[in-house]
C-alpha cells in the first residue's frame, strides 16, 4: 500500500502531527483502517499505539482513497485527547471481533 501525503502540519497544544494523504487502490476495495494505521507506523517507524486514523473515503467512481490521520508523540497523550470513539474505532481488538464473526 503507497500512501502518499497531502500535507503535514504539527500541532504543538495536543503535541501531534496532522497528517492528511491519499492511496491509490486501482483494482482493489477500500483499504481498511487498521492496515492504513499499520502502514504508516512502519512509515514512521512508530507503534500503532501513536497513530489514529480519523477518517477514510473513496470518493464514487475513482480508485483514490482520502484520509486523515493524527501521528501523537506519546501514547499516553493520544489516549488522553483521542475520544473513545476514535480509539475504538482504531483498535485491533475490534479487528478480531469482525474477523471472528465471518
Amino acid at each position: 500500500m503507497e500512501i502518499k501525503q497531502i500535507s503535514e502540519s504539527y500541532n504543538p497544544i495536543f503535541k501531534r502531527r496532522e497528517f492528511c494523504f491519499s492511496i491509490e487502490n486501482f483494482g482493489q476495495a477500500t483499504p481498511k483502517l487498521f492496515e492504513v494505521r499499520e502502514s504508516l507506523a512502519e512509515r514512521y517507524k512508530l507503534g500503532v499505539d501513536f497513530i489514529y486514523v480519523l477518517e477514510l473515503k473513496t470518493e464514487t467512481g475513482t480508485n483514490l482513497t482520502y484520509g486523515k490521520a493524527e501521528i501523537y508523540d506519546s501514547s499516553e497523550t493520544a489516549k488522553k485527547v483521542e475520544p473513545d470513539y476514535i480509539q475504538t474505532r482504531n483498535s485491533s481488538m475490534r479487528r478480531k471481533k469482525k474477523e471472528t464473526k465471518t
